[in-house]
């Protein structure tokens, strides 16, 4: 043989035996994830994934590597809307992952993860890129606040389109937001009207609207509450509720009641 032909059979033996060596000298532990799912040219941009993109996932679905393994398993999933075909996406993973002693990180696919990188994972038919947002956490606790919202000058078709009871629910069906009360009044807002030169104004037709929610929220770190889609839990602030036939878009927080 000539000594190149060896020199190619001497590296590739190598190389097996780097990777043999790395399969049988790291164990492989499972560990748990929650990553938030978004299409793969989108995340960076922190768009939400459509529907298409999440709709067909489900608990107790399986990835499996190039060896046939089981390296990820969904346990738990919470799918809700976002108005459009878009949706927010958060998932619960077992995940099997190695321990790198060195770098005290864990691997997967022979790459660190961490929070805040991509991850990229195949149920079935369904390709899956999301953000790993925590790893190996107890659960996010979960808290009840209780809001005064107002939506200036709607349209009365609108404004009384909004019902005691509406709920605004995630994809197993678990309560997120509902309506404990309503408020309609005429507005406050006024519209200029110009005619001949002339500037008239007038009172506005349309409809303020309060609306009494209780929704489920979260602390960051700092402690302040944030709904589920980040949003700070403030008076002043701005906050949209897609309940299951009406969406409170803009909604202003006036009140927090608890």
């Amino acid at each position: 043989m000539h000594y190149f032909d060896l020199a190619v059979i001497l590296a590739i033996f190598i190389v097996l035996s780097i990777f043999v060596y790395n399969r049988i000298s790291k164990k492989s532990i499972w560990i748990n994830a929650r990553i938030t799912i978004s299409d793969s040219d989108l995340w960076r941009n922190a768009t939400s994934a459509p529907y298409w993109f999440v709709n067909d996932l489900s608990e107790g679905s399986i990835s499996y590597n190039s060896f046939g393994e089981e390296v990820a398993k969904i346990t738990d999933l919470e799918i809700y809307s976002l108005g459009g075909p878009n949706k927010r996406a958060y998932i619960d993973l077992s995940l099997k992952v190695s321990y790198n002693k060195n770098t005290k990180s864990y691997l997967y696919n022979f790459q660190p993860i961490e929070k805040g990188k991509p991850i990229d994972l195949v149920f079935g038919s369904n390709n899956v890129s999301g953000l790993i947002i925590s790893l190996n956490s107890e659960p996010e606790e979960r808290y009840q606040k209780k809001i005064r919202v107002k939506m200036e000058s709607l349209e009365d078709w609108l404004a009384y389109s909004y019902k005691v009871g509406m709920e605004m629910k995630d994809s197993k069906g678990r309560v997120l937001a509902r309506i404990d009360n309503i408020s309609v009044e005429n507005t406050k807002l006024s519209s200029l009207k110009i005619e001949d030169n002339k500037i008239y104004l007038n009172s506005d037709k349309n409809k303020d609207v309060y609306l009494d929610i209780s929704f489920v929220t979260l602390k960051d770190t700092e402690g302040y509450f944030m709904s589920l889609d980040g949003a700070s839990i403030k008076i002043g602030e701005e906050i949209w509720f897609h309940f299951t036939d009406i969406v409170a878009k803009k909604a202003k927080i006036t009140e927090i009641i608890e």
